[in-house]
C-alpha cells in the first residue's frame, strides 16, 4: 500500500515514512473518509431540498461503509505496524520556500481514535434518528453530528501542527452547535457559551505550544518535531530574567490546553452545564470524543512529555484528583444526567494519569471501554428521560424495571463495566492502572489513595443511577406510569420505546465487547503495538508467579461476566414480567429458577 512497518515504541523517523501521493494507492478507508465529507457538504447545500429521511440515509450509509472499511486495516496497523503518511495536495507558503501541505497521518494512535470514533458516530446518528423523530429541524442536528465526527477524525488524522490547529478549532465550534441545538433556552445559550469559553481559552494554549514548537524546530511535520525534541533537552530561554527550560514550557501550555479539553478540576466545570445538550449530542461528545482530544494531544507529542520534568508531576497528581473529586461529586447528584457528566470528570482523570506511563496501550484500552459503555449508557437514559416526561431527576422516577425492561438490563451490563465490578472489562482495565504504578513516582501514596477512592466512588453513583430510576417506589407522575398500556408491556420487542433505538443501543454494546476484548487479548498476549513492555516488569511477574498464560487468565476473568450477562438476558427470553406480575410469588421465582437451570444446560449442550 506504500507504507513501511515501524515500531512505534520510538517516535517513528519521517525518512521510514513512504508517502502516498497517487489516488489508487491510497487505503480504500481513506477515499471513504474523503466521499463521507462530499456527503456532508452534499447535505448543507441541498439542505433545502433533502427531507429529513435523505439526509440520514445519504449520511448514513456514507458513514457506515467507511466504518466497514476501518475493519480490514486492524490487523495491518496495529500488528504489521504499519504508519500511512498521505499526501492530498500543497495548501499554502508559509515563506519563500517553506509551502505547508494538507497531510494525514495514519498510525496506531491515529487509527485507534477513528474506530472509537466512527463506532460511537454510526450507532448515536442510529439513535438520534429515532430519539428526533418528532422534533423540528431534525435534519439540521444530524449534519451537526456528521460534522463533529468528521472534525474528530480530521484532528486525530492531521500531519502538520496548522492542521492539527484546524481541527481542534472545528471541534469546538461543532460542540457549540450541538450544545446550542435548543437555542430557544436560555439555559441552553448559557452552558454552549461556557463551553466555547473554555475551548476559547484551550485553543490560547494550544495555539502558543505550536509557535513555540515551530519556533523551536523550524518545522511542522509532526513525526518531524517529535524527532527532534530530543534534542532540546536542555535548551533554556531567558523569559523575564529567569532562565526557562523550553520543554518544560511547552510542555506546561499543552498540559494547561489538555486539562481544559478534558475537563481536569478547576476548568472542569464547562462539562456538567453541556449536559444541557440534547442526549445524542452528549452521547457523542461527551462520553470519549470531545473529552479524549486532549488526551490525544499528549498522546501525539508523547516524546515531549517523556523529557519533561514538570508533565511527570503534574499529570499523575491532577489526574489522580480530578477522579476521586469527579466520583465523590457525581455520587451527590441528582440529575441523572449530571451524574453521567461527573462520572466523565472522573474518568478523565483516569486517562491523565494512564497517559504519565508513557504506554499509551493503557490509555486506547481505557478510551474504548469507558467510551463505548458510557455512550451506550447516555442511550440508555435518553430512553428513561423521554419516557418519564423529558425528568431528568431521578428522585422523580421508580420502578422502571417493569417498563423499561430492555433500558434495564442494557444500563446493568454498562454501568457494570463502567463501575469496575470484578470481572468486568472496567475491572481489567483498572487492574491494569494499579499494575503500571512504579514506586519511584514522588507521591506515590498519594496518587494511589486517590485512584482507589476514585475507583470505589464509580460504585456509588452507579448504584444511584441503577437503583433510584428502576427500583425504589413509584415517584413519578401517575401519567407517566399510565402512559405504559399493557399491550406495550407485553410487547415482543420488550420495549416501550422505539425499536431502532434499541438495536442502535444493542449493537454498540455487542462491538464494545468484541473491540474491547480484542484489545485486551492483545495486551495480554504481549503484542506491542505502541510502545515498550520491556522495562514493564510488574505485570510480568505477575503472570510468572501464578504460572498464568494470558489466554487462560483472559478466559476465567471473562466467563462470570459473561454468565451474569446471560443470566440477566435469560430472563428477557423467559418473559419475565408476567412471572414478575403473578399473583403467587413464590410460584413466579420458582418457575424462574427452574427456568434458569434449563437455560444453563441448553447452553453448556450446544
Amino acid at each position: 500500500m506504500g507504507s513501511t512497518p515501524i515500531h512505534l515504541d520510538l517516535t517513528p523517523n519521517t525518512s521510514a515514512v513512504q508517502d502516498i501521493f497517487h489516488l489508487n494507492q491510497f487505503p480504500l478507508f481513506f477515499m471513504l473518509f474523503g466521499f463521507f465529507l462530499i456527503t456532508i457538504i452534499f447535505s448543507y447545500l441541498t439542505l433545502s431540498h433533502l427531507s429529513l429521511y435523505g439526509v440520514f440515509l445519504i449520511n448514513f450509509l456514507s458513514l457506515f461503509f467507511f466504518w466497514l472499511s476501518l475493519l480490514p486495516y486492524i490487523n495491518k496497523i496495529f500488528f504489521e505496524q504499519i504508519v500511512y503518511n498521505i499526501f492530498v495536495f500543497k495548501w499554502f507558503f508559509i515563506n519563500y520556500n517553506f509551502k505547508t501541505n494538507i497531510n494525514f497521518i495514519i498510525d496506531p494512535i491515529s487509527f485507534s481514535f477513528f474506530l472509537l470514533t466512527t463506532t460511537i458516530g454510526l450507532f448515536v446518528y442510529c439513535y438520534a434518528f429515532c430519539y428526533f423523530r418528532y422534533e423540528p429541524l431534525v435534519e439540521r442536528f444530524m449534519l451537526f453530528l456528521c460534522s463533529f465526527i468528521i472534525s474528530m477524525l480530521f484532528l486525530v488524522s492531521s500531519g502538520n501542527i496548522i492542521m492539527l490547529f484546524l481541527g481542534w478549532e472545528m471541534i469546538g465550534l461543532t460542540s457549540f452547535f450541538l450544545i446550542n441545538f435548543w437555542v430557544n433556552k436560555v439555559s441552553t445559550l448559557k452552558a454552549a457559551f461556557k463551553a466555547f469559553s473554555f475551548n476559547k481559552i484551550s485553543d490560547f494554549f494550544l495555539l502558543f505550544a505550536l509557535m513555540g514548537l515551530y519556533c523551536l524546530t523550524y518545522d511542522i511535520d509532526i513525526f518531524s518535531i517529535n524527532n527532534q525534541i530530543v534534542f532540546f533537552n536542555n535548551f533554556k530561554i531567558k523569559f523575564l530574567n529567569v532562565n526557562v527550560n523550553v520543554l518544560e514550557m511547552l510542555s506546561f501550555l499543552l498540559i494547561s490546553c489538555s486539562f481544559i479539553k478534558s475537563a481536569q478540576v478547576g476548568p472542569h466545570i464547562w462539562l456538567p452545564d453541556s449536559m444541557e445538550a440534547p442526549v445524542p449530542a452528549s452521547s457523542l461528545i461527551h462520553s470519549a470524543t470531545l473529552v479524549s482530544a486532549g488526551v490525544f494531544v499528549i498522546l501525539r507529542f508523547y516524546p515531549l512529555f517523556e523529557n519533561s520534568t514538570y508533565s511527570f508531576f503534574l499529570l499523575p497528581i491532577v489526574g489522580s484528583t480530578t477522579a476521586v473529586y469527579g466520583g465523590i461529586v457525581g455520587a451527590y447528584q441528582a440529575d441523572i444526567k449530571r451524574i453521567l457528566a461527573y462520572s466523565t470528570i472522573s474518568h478523565c482523570g483516569f486517562l491523565i494519569v494512564l497517559t504519565s506511563f508513557h504506554l499509551n496501550e493503557f490509555v486506547i484500552m481505557y478510551l474504548y471501554v469507558h467510551g463505548f459503555f458510557k455512550a451506550s449508557v447516555f442511550m440508555c437514559v435518553g430512553n428513561i428521560i423521554r419516557s418519564s416526561k423529558n425528568y431528568q431527576d431521578f428522585r422523580k422516577m421508580g420502578v422502571l424495571y417493569k417498563c423499561l425492561p430492555f433500558e434495564f438490563f442494557t444500563s446493568f451490563v454498562c454501568l457494570f463495566n463502567l463501575a469496575g465490578l470484578p470481572f468486568s472489562l472496567g475491572f481489567y482495565i483498572k487492574h491494569l492502572i494499579f499494575l503500571g504504578f512504579e514506586n519511584n513516582i514522588y507521591l506515590y501514596y498519594l496518587v494511589f489513595f486517590n485512584l482507589f477512592c476514585g475507583a470505589i466512588s464509580g460504585l456509588f453513583y452507579s448504584y444511584r443511577i441503577f437503583f433510584y430510576a428502576f427500583f425504589d417506589f413509584k415517584k413519578a407522575n401517575k401519567i407517566v406510569y399510565l402512559n405504559f398500556n399493557r399491550k406495550e408491556n407485553f410487547s415482543f420487542y420488550y420495549t416501550n420505546t422505539s425499536i431502532l433505538s434499541n438495536f442502535s443501543i444493542t449493537g454498540l454494546v455487542i462491538t464494545s465487547y468484541i473491540m474491547s476484548f480484542y484489545l485486551l487479548s492483545v495486551f495480554l498476549n504481549k503484542i506491542n503495538f505502541m510502545s515498550d513492555f520491556s522495562n514493564f516488569s510488574n505485570f510480568s511477574n505477575f503472570y510468572n508467579t501464578y504460572n498464568l498464560s494470558n489466554n487462560f487468565y483472559l478466559f476465567n476473568l471473562s466467563f462470570i461476566n459473561f454468565f451474569v450477562i446471560m443470566f440477566m438476558w435469560s430472563l428477557i427470553a423467559l418473559n419475565y414480567r408476567k412471572i414478575f406480575n403473578a399473583e403467587n410469588t413464590y410460584k413466579g421465582v420458582k418457575d424462574t429458577a427452574v427456568y434458569f437451570i434449563v437455560f444453563i444446560i441448553l447452553i453448556q449442550i450446544f
